[in-house]
């Protein structure tokens, strides 16, 4: 049977989307399915998220212009039963190539049909912007996950990517489905959750119930160039993306019952964690969790795309507006003590606050 192909994309960039792409190949994995990741980012993330050196000589980009074979540039990766294709630096210049070939914004289906792969799954992580490079991984998928943050833009660019994913499937690829919309990033406050169910409103069931949290281990496993579910199983992130695979796995078992198709059960959540946490204990062994610069400096950018380039009393002016927006009771009764606390000012006069300031030291 041929692989379940799905896109992870976005029109808009920093929206998780190799996070998302790495860490359900790793849980799909865990949940007993074989993967191989298809990396069409020319920055490498998911590439490097996987353990694999960024420096691959071939990779991708080889097989869009025809210099090698897929066997040539399959890398097994440290996770049982996952795979990559990976990218290199040359997938930077693969838009005035392809631009050259007929039928370019097809050239992954031309790949794809022609190869063998052994998989149960294939996850595309694309690159940001509607270029070649996302069309032909719409193309060629029968899914896509769209991640969504929820910042003020999050609607913006969920409502331009639509239009483009609609694009293909009426013309490219008529076949595609929208598999999802995943939160990601997701902080709890009252923004969030008005974006969250704004976009919920909008697209209803298509909307996974499973939401990602913002976890600051999602940095540190970046930094450390593994999947958060290897990282640390058991943080917040790790846990819900376990949760998001397992919902994305029963949402493809009824899309195939559709079509009279019977796919194998997978295995309980209780034993794709068991697989996690078993791989974590292999491969932690040798990884220093990241400090100093540049994790400070993962987690200041990833501050910037949640709260653009507000300085850190704007941060926490806006944190406190939150809480009162989320506690009410505690905005009335901070009010009525301000109240209260200038009555006994007024009261008092100024000759009685002179001696208040005075007898607490103040004066």
């Amino acid at each position: 049977m041929k692989p379940y192909i799905v896109a992870v994309f976005n029109q808009k960039g920093g929206i998780s989307k190799t996070t998302t792409s790495t860490n359900l190949a790793v849980c799909l994995a865990a949940y007993g399915k074989t993967v191989v990741v298809i990396d069409l980012d020319s920055q490498g993330d998911s590439t490097k998220s996987m353990g694999i050196d960024p420096n691959v000589k071939r990779g991708i980009y080889d097989l869009f212009v025809g210099n090698a074979e897929v066997n040539d540039i399959i890398i097994p990766t440290p996770f049982e039963n996952v795979r990559i294709l990976p990218s290199t630096y040359s997938l930077a210049g693969i838009e005035i190539r392809l631009s050259e070939l007929k039928d370019s914004q097809r050239t992954l289906v031309h790949i794809l049909s022609r190869l063998e792969l052994d998989a149960d799954y294939v996850i595309v992580d694309c690159p940001p912007a509607l270029g070649i490079l996302p069309i032909n991984a719409l193309a060629a998928a029968q899914a896509v996950i769209i991640p969504v943050t929820a910042t003020p833009y999050a609607n913006d660019g969920l409502m331009r990517t639509l239009p483009s994913i609609k694009y293909v499937q009426e013309g490219l690829n008529k076949s595609l489905l929208l598999q999802g919309v995943l939160f990601t990033i997701n902080d709890n406050n009252k923004t969030t959750r008005k974006i969250n169910d704004l976009i919920r409103h909008r697209l209803g069931g298509t909307v996974y119930r499973t939401e990602i949290p913002r976890d600051n281990m999602v940095i540190e496993a970046a930094t450390a160039r593994l999947p958060v579910c290897i990282y640390d199983p058991h943080s917040p992130a790790a846990l819900a993306h376990l949760d998001f695979t397992g919902e994305m796995l029963d949402r493809h078992i009824k899309i195939a019952a559709k079509a009279s198709i019977t796919l194998p059960p997978v295995c309980p959540r209780e034993q794709a964690l068991a697989n996690l946490e078993r791989w974590s204990e292999r491969h932690m062994v040798n990884v220093d969790r990241p400090t100093g610069d540049r994790l400070r400096q993962k987690k200041a950018q990833l501050d910037r795309l949640l709260y653009g380039d507000r300085t850190p009393f704007e941060r926490f002016h806006l944190d406190v507006i939150h809480f009162f927006i989320d506690n009410r009771l505690y905005l009335v009764a901070f009010i009525a003590a301000v109240f209260l606390l200038v009555g006994i000012l007024l009261g008092m006069g100024v000759g009685g606050v002179k001696m208040l300031l005075q007898a607490t030291g103040l004066m």
